[in-house]
């Protein structure tokens, strides 16, 4: 069987892939590993509800979670988050009384994280070896992306949202597609030289008092 077709067999997507980026994504900040896993499991339930499972939860749970996600698609950042909310990593999330994310007053805990990603991922790879390099890979973005979830969305997870795992097993690793690096190199390059520009305008105003 090929590696495609027993990825698929086992079920294993996108879902599976944004759920242990983000973990490792928070883990990298705050190096709380059921929180991780929490925060990993939560956000991948938030991006995939709109299109997959919106159907399944009263939409009456879910409307500020909506309104929310379309913010972070539009490339807004709430100026202030809801009641009962709290920001983590650009985004407002709801906080269980155990301490881990919910949503939908549904609470993700570490346990709901290594059922539907850990277990799931465990007859192809082994977990400990998937979350190693998905800490490699995360590691290598600059804080900047990481701390933006629009700029993670678009340069550390969609790029490789397809092939994760595929690459794990076939090259042992995961590397940012070259096009990725350009961009970023490109992105740094704009603000390198914007931060320049500000920095003569104000020597020009110093000159001038």
């Amino acid at each position: 069987m090929s590696i495609d077709k027993k990825i698929k067999a086992l079920g294993i997507g996108r879902f599976q892939v944004m759920s242990l980026l983000q973990a490792v994504r928070y883990y990298l900040f705050n190096r709380d590993l059921d929180k991780a896993k929490s925060f990993g499991l939560n956000r991948a339930i938030f991006y995939a509800w709109a299109k997959y499972y919106g159907s399944k939860y009263p939409r009456r749970l879910l409307r500020v979670e909506e309104e929310l996600r379309r913010q972070i698609m539009r490339g807004e950042k709430p100026v202030k988050c809801p009641n009962g909310y709290v920001e983590v990593l650009g985004e407002c999330i709801k906080v269980s009384p155990h301490g881990y994310f919910e949503m939908g007053g549904i609470e993700q805990s570490p346990y709901d994280f290594d059922r539907q990603v850990t277990y799931k991922i465990k007859p192809l790879i082994d977990p400990s070896k998937a979350w190693e390099e998905a800490l490699k890979y995360v590691s290598s973005f600059p804080e900047y992306i990481l701390r933006d979830p629009v700029k993670f969305y678009k340069y550390v997870y969609e790029p490789i949202r397809d092939s994760f795992f595929k690459d794990l097993l076939e090259k042992g690793r995961v590397k940012p597609p070259r096009e990725v690096l350009e961009r970023l190199k490109s992105l740094e390059d704009m603000v390198k030289k914007s931060r320049e520009k500000q920095r003569s305008i104000l020597d020009y105003s110093s000159e001038c008092q």
